[in-house]
């Protein structure tokens, strides 16, 4: 509680700093249009045609509607991250960053890897989701390499420095995972690669800021 009743002044010093400034407005503005790009062309490419893929995995598991864990597991995880985050400014503008970088990552795998969903997908319904991506027109099913909720866990994952929220996005992970796969929103190989993504896009943003490593692994240990 204490730490949370700081968060005010915590942000009035990370903003009395120019550089902090300057890279924060950047980094929303960079979030805002890469997002606004990339639910842009998935609605674009839904009409493409795309490749069935058979799942090994699939042929084991017959599906069931996990949309109700799914979201729960996936917005709990980014709301106990982002309070976390926001006594940390200068993570939390780095968490965006890495975010952002996956959306534009995920865009391009999208538009190079053209899939078509499985044939016996059971829809995912998730209301957030929704919002931004689904009209009365279109529902967005192809946007499948790679999985946006197991990249985002896994952001959430790699951002979070707390070791009891850490280990509950962990297990949020591992089980968004399964229940991805075994509802058939997405194929095995969607799932497995979207944490190397993240991977890649954390440690890209860290790599192009070396001046903010340092506190970041101070902060890890």
């Amino acid at each position: 509680m204490k730490a949370i009743l700081n968060i005010p002044q915590a942000w009035a010093k990370a903003w009395s700093s120019s550089t902090f400034r300057n890279q924060f407005v950047l980094t929303v503005i960079f979030f805002i249009v890469v997002s606004l790009h990339n639910f842009h062309y998935l609605k674009v490419w839904q009409s493409r045609p795309g490749v069935w893929i058979d799942d090994i995995f699939h042929s084991f598991l017959v599906p069931i509607n996990f949309s109700i864990p799914i979201f729960m597991l996936e917005y709990t995880s980014l709301a106990l991250v982002f309070t976390l985050l926001l006594m940390q400014p200068e993570r939390l503008m780095k968490g965006l960053q890495a975010y952002g970088l996956v959306l534009f990552f995920r865009t391009v795998a999208i538009y190079f890897v053209a899939l078509e969903p499985p044939r016996d997908m059971i829809l995912l319904n998730d209301p957030v989701a929704s919002l931004f991506l689904h009209t009365n027109d279109v529902f967005v099913t192809k946007d499948l390499f790679f999985s946006g909720h197991v990249s985002g866990l896994a952001i959430f994952f790699l951002m979070a420095n707390n070791r009891f929220i850490k280990t509950y996005v962990a297990i949020a992970t591992v089980l968004v995972s399964l229940f991805i796969v075994w509802q058939h929103v997405h194929y095995s190989f969607d799932v497995a690669f979207a944490p190397l993504a993240s991977y890649v896009a954390y440690k890209l943003v860290y790599w192009l800021d070396p001046a903010t490593r340092e506190s970041t692994e101070l902060q890890d240990a």
